[in-house]
């Protein structure tokens, strides 16, 4: 299937504003809502809208997904979990453009119950389902590694769908029955009256956990629950310029769920080892060059070793220690923005030798040139 276009979607050019992109959304709610829109397909055409929307209006999301594409955004670097999820019934919840989306809804409808309200009910029964849990792992990297990205493999102990029952969590071959409580629908409405105002609540079945049906012989591999744990291991790429802390999502690589829920998430998390040469400042490194005191006087060309290869590093006459040089550039990545660097700071330090460290032709050397400079 070919990736979609989000811009192409909502009608904008990549290089929108909020507000149009806002803009762009609102005319687009008010032409294919399902309410007003009586098409096969409007229904399919707003969750499009809707996912488009939920990436383009959130910085983050746009900033990867205009890096990456869709692949960015099923590995997150935030763990802002609530972005759409594929569902219809997701669209009517809100998410993340809820209160745009309940102005629109208000040029709509007011009060009671509406054809939006039925067409809600129909659509949302599986996301009442109970979500899997989230896997948390960490991995350490060496400088070189959180350049260049890697290819990693761990093994984990998660829960998998069922594989005798497909998750249904009935015994292969038997029957299931409607659950009387909510009569199918995977929730139940409960109206509370105060005054002259009335609330109405929705909410997951408790009788059937949101599948709408009751199971009459469990399946005996994952005793009813649709799931059974097993050890898998993944491969999963790490992208380039990752720095300490960074936190990725993979997006329905953590635990079944109970009762055909989504699958939770993986989120990785990343730790950068010790350089035995370089100490780290964020996306700055720092380095310590050692030169003898004839050096420092007459000065020299130092090798700096680099992240990206040995540097020429030229060191004037008379530099005292403690003199510090930039290369610009020789640093960690920014992530997000792998072409732009840190800076590599060089520390120069003079190596000034004990007398008693020196040979009587040294003492000597060092005493006429004492007699020289006074």
């Amino acid at each position: 299937m070919a990736a979609k276009d989000y811009y192409e979607v909502l009608g904008v050019n990549k290089g929108s504003s909020q507000e149009e992109i806002q803009g762009a959304y609102r005319r687009l709610v008010m032409q294919f809502h399902p309410d007003v829109n009586k098409e096969a397909n409007a229904t399919q055409k707003m969750s499009e809208i809707n996912e488009a929307y939920n990436t383009l209006s959130d910085p983050e999301k746009r900033k990867k997904y205009d890096m990456y594409g869709e692949a960015g955004l099923n590995m997150d670097q935030t763990a802002d979990y609530g972005g759409f999820s594929g569902n219809a019934g997701d669209f009517f919840r809100g998410g993340s453009s809820g209160s745009i989306f309940d102005d629109i809804l208000n040029n709509f409808f007011s009060g009671g119950s509406s054809q939006s309200d039925t067409f809600y009910r129909q659509n949302s029964r599986q996301d009442y389902a109970a979500r899997g849990t989230d896997i948390s792992f960490e991995t350490q990297l060496t400088l070189e590694e959180a350049i260049t990205g890697k290819k990693i493999k761990i093994e984990l102990d998660r829960y998998e769908t069922c594989t005798s029952c497909g998750g249904s969590g009935a015994k292969r071959g038997s029957a299931s029955e409607t659950c009387p409580k909510c009569k199918g629908s995977g929730q139940v409405t409960v109206i509370q009256s105060n005054g002259f105002m009335q609330f109405r609540t929705v909410a997951v079945c408790p009788d059937c956990k949101g599948k709408g049906k009751l199971i009459k012989e469990p399946c005996p591999s994952c005793k009813g629950t649709g799931r059974t744990r097993v050890k898998k291991i993944l491969d999963l790429d790490i992208p380039p310029g990752i720095n300490d802390g960074t936190k990725i999502r993979y997006r329905g690589f953590g635990n079944a769920a109970e009762n055909g829920g989504a699958n939770g998430d993986l989120y990785l998390y990343i730790k950068l080892k010790k350089h035995p040469l370089f100490e780290r400042d964020e996306n700055d490194l720092f380095y310590r060059a050692v030169i003898s005191y004839p050096k420092a006087v007459i000065g020299t060309t130092l090798d700096i070793p680099t992240l990206y290869g040995v540097e020429k590093l030229k060191i004037p006459p008379g530099t005292e220690s403690g003199k510090t040089f930039i290369l610009k550039n020789k640093g960690l990545p920014t992530p997000g923005n792998i072409s732009r660097r840190g800076k590599l700071t060089v520390l120069v330090t003079i190596n000034v030798p004990s007398f008693s460290q020196l040979d009587k032709e040294g003492k000597k050397i060092l005493e006429d040139l004492d007699k020289k400079l006074t």
